[in-house]
Parts: C-alpha cells; sequence; structure tokens
C-alpha cells in the first residue's frame, strides 16, 4: 500500500509540471511579445515606424503605441522641439581677410516631414546636412561685405544668411527659426590696424575740437572788441563816475580816462 501510494503520489508531481511548463512558456512568450509591441514616445517628439528597414509611413505621436512584436516594426525616435545647433565657421570676407565667427541656428524638424527625413537622410541629419549648410550660408554671405563692413553690417549679413539658410532647409522639412552671429574674430594684424586706426580717429577728433574751440573764442573775441567803441567806454565811465571830479584826463580832455571802479 505505501509503494502504491508513494508511486501515485510520484506520478501526480510529474503531472502536474508537465502541465505547468506548457503554462509557463505560454506566460513568457506573451510577456516578451508585449514588451517588443510596445513604444513610449516621449513630448515633442515623432516615431518612424520601419518594417525590415523599409519606412512604413506610420508615424507615432505623444504616448503609448503599439507596433508589431518580435522585430517585425522598429520605431525610431525624432525630436520636434525647438534645437540649437552652434557652429564655428571661418570665411573670407570680401577683401580676403579671414574672419572667424560663432554662428548659432535655431531650428526644429516639421512634424509632417519626419518620415521622408528619415527615409531620405537618416538620423544623422544634423551632420549631413544642417552644419554644412551653416558653414557654406556664412562663407557666401561673408564673401558680400569687406572685413569693416562685417562689424558694422552685422544686421543685413545676419538678416541675409537666414533667409537664404531658411530656403536652403526648407525642402528637407527644417524650419529655421533665428540665426544669431554671436562674435566676430579677424587676424592680429588685421585687429591691431583697427585699433590705430580707432586711436587715430580719436586724435583726429580731439584736435578737431580743440581747433573749433579756439576759433570760437578768437571770433568771440573779435566781436568784442568791434562791440566795445569809444562811445560805448564813455557812456559806462559816465554810468560809474561818482560825482567827483576825475583825478586824471586823457591828453585831448576825453573822459574815458575816468575810472571804472
Amino acid at each position: 500500500m505505501i509503494k502504491t501510494a508513494k508511486i501515485i503520489g510520484q506520478s501526480s508531481s510529474i503531472f502536474t509540471r508537465k502541465k505547468f511548463l506548457p503554462l509557463l512558456a505560454i506566460g513568457i512568450f506573451l510577456f516578451i511579445t508585449l514588451l517588443t509591441s510596445t513604444r513610449t514616445i516621449g513630448t515633442g517628439q515623432v516615431g518612424v515606424v520601419t518594417q525590415y528597414g523599409r519606412v512604413t509611413g506610420r508615424e507615432l505621436t505623444e504616448g503609448l503605441a503599439f507596433v508589431l512584436p518580435w522585430g517585425l516594426n522598429n520605431v525610431t525616435v525624432y525630436d520636434i522641439k525647438l534645437q540649437k545647433e552652434a557652429v564655428a565657421s571661418t570665411a573670407a570676407s570680401k577683401d580676403l581677410q579671414d574672419v572667424t565667427s560663432q554662428i548659432v541656428l535655431n531650428y526644429n524638424i516639421e512634424r509632417g516631414s519626419v518620415s521622408r527625413i528619415h527615409q531620405t537622410i537618416g538620423d544623422t541629419y544634423v551632420d549631413k546636412v544642417v552644419t554644412p549648410a551653416i558653414n557654406e550660408v556664412f562663407k557666401a554671405a561673408s564673401a558680400e561685405y569687406t572685413a569693416s563692413e562685417l562689424i558694422t553690417e552685422r544686421s543685413k549679413l545676419k538678416t541675409s544668411a537666414q533667409t537664404t539658410l531658411t530656403d536652403r532647409l526648407k525642402p528637407y522639412g527644417i524650419r529655421v527659426s533665428e540665426l544669431s552671429i554671436v562674435d566676430f574674430k579677424f587676424s592680429k594684424n588685421f585687429t591691431s590696424a583697427i585699433e590705430e586706426k580707432q586711436v587715430a580717429q580719436q586724435n583726429a577728433e580731439r584736435a578737431k575740437f580743440n581747433l573749433d574751440a579756439a576759433r570760437t573764442d578768437a571770433e568771440a573775441q573779435r566781436a568784442q572788441s568791434e562791440t566795445i567803441t569809444q562811445l560805448y567806454l564813455q557812456k559806462q565811465a559816465i554810468e560809474k563816475w561818482d560825482g567827483k571830479m576825475p583825478t586824471y584826463m586823457g591828453g585831448n580832455g576825453a573822459v574815458f580816462n575816468i575810472p571804472l571802479q
């Protein structure tokens, strides 16, 4: 009896184990299926769905989304929020002076163009399209101005470069928001020449101011000497006379020698 009970117990344990293993396998399969079929897309992002490397045309928006599991669908996420790209660009001015500038571009990908960008350029679109476009546009715009004009006409240069860059990136579905030229740096010799020119200009303006002031003083003195006539001096002397006889007279008896104090 004991042996029989033992055999029955062993048989029941084996039967339970055989029944449990398929259920465990099914559970694992369903878990992996669910795990590989869900994607979470963040705020301001778009997911491009591909199947065996082919763009399906389906774009996932923010939130939880479902795709084909087990790697049948892959999702590449693109950020469509406003982005910033800073590029140190070197160019030559119209008078062949080397100029280096820090160019900052604010841009974003248009939502409806994400699949096309993924298909034609890929997720390295910044290195392939944006950065080269910034360098090329800055070089072309700088060549239209002399080195001195680059300093005085920076706003015009910025407007021209931004307009050209907007037209250049628009076909790719990239929208330009703002372009900024942070700083200009020229060669050491040109910078020294500008400083010397500014000092010379300041000295010339100071000398001109001193000359104008001297001329003004001379004209004032000449006008005063022309205004103070002999009759005017006599009138001033009579008005200031205290009634006492003068202590001295002029050679011709004139009273203009009466002391005024």
